[in-house]
């Protein structure tokens, strides 16, 4: 019974390491193929790819050297049943005609793999963002100097009303949905805003309960991997915008923005100029 559960806490460890193998090799081929943006934020990805490499050998080794001492230990079992000192009722018999029956663990990991290699990769999506609306448009100022400009950060941090667009210059035109929902946090007032350029990529968002005539061009914000992203969009007024754009499509925006009696949490919509489809970017969140 002693090599029945060691063989079987041998073929564990084998599954183990295959699965291993598996998710590493799915995780390197999403880098070759540049999609592994679409998981993490991207300053992780030499890190990321070095350890999925540095995992890759180990477990490869891991993999041949335990294959190898199962395939010695069947080969003496096989060897100590043919004996005439070997009596039929044997463990070593029991074990080599036992089955094996898979850990939950190592479902769980298979049923993972399967999924992963099934499924097409792919960004997060509108779905996604009506499931975490709670935090909608929700972002912190990063830290001095590492906004869009170095004022950015640091008087947002510090809580500063007035004219929130003076934050980040007068060429509002470069500004990024993630630079324009750090703005609508401060809560402003309309005026600020009126007239000010907008030029943003993003995907088409129709957040449950927002006025039909009203769509956001959103981005994800993540600040570690797809788990922390927070859904941020900027309100567009378009009028059947729904015959021209399907949700999770991606577009390009320019226009500028105007005040609104629209039911939204903005304080101003963007009176577009140009909505143009356009792909993906190939770096799809922004940070």
């Amino acid at each position: 019974m002693r090599f029945r559960a060691l063989a079987n806490t041998r073929v564990v460890s084998l599954a183990t390491y295959f699965a291993i193998l598996l998710f590493n090799v799915y995780t390197l081929s999403l880098y070759y193929n540049q999609q592994l943006t679409f998981y993490i934020h991207p300053r992780y990805i030499t890190f990321t790819v070095a350890l999925n490499a540095i995992s890759l050998v180990a477990c490869a080794v891991g993999f041949l050297v335990l294959a190898w001492r199962m395939g010695t230990a069947t080969s003496k079992s096989t060897t100590a049943v043919a004996s005439p000192d070997s009596s039929p009722g044997s463990s070593s018999g029991a074990a080599s005609s036992a089955g094996w029956r898979p850990s939950f663990t190592v479902l769980v990991a298979g049923l993972v793999l399967v999924a992963a290699y099934a499924l097409p990769a792919r960004t997060l999506s509108s779905g996604t963002a009506d499931q975490r609306s709670a935090n909608f448009n929700s972002i912190q100022a990063q830290p001095s100097g590492s906004g869009t400009g170095s004022g950015a950060g640091s008087t947002a941090g510090g809580g500063a009303g007035g004219d929130t667009l003076a934050l980040f210059g007068a060429d509002t035109s470069r500004l990024t949905v993630a630079d324009w929902a750090l703005a609508f946090n401060l809560r402003s007032t309309p005026a600020s805003y009126v007239g000010k350029e907008v030029d943003v990529v993003g995907f088409v968002f129709h957040p449950k309960g927002t006025p039909e005539d009203v769509f956001y061009v959103s981005r994800f914000s993540v600040t570690c991997c797809a788990v922390d992203a927070r859904p941020l969009g900027v309100p567009v007024y378009s009028p059947g915008w729904q015959e021209e754009f399907k949700e999770d499509s991606w577009v390009h925006l320019t226009g500028s923005f105007a005040e609104t009696e629209e039911d939204i949490s903005e304080p101003v919509v963007v009176t577009p100029k140009n909505i143009e489809p356009t792909e993906q970017p190939e770096h799809p969140y922004v940070n």
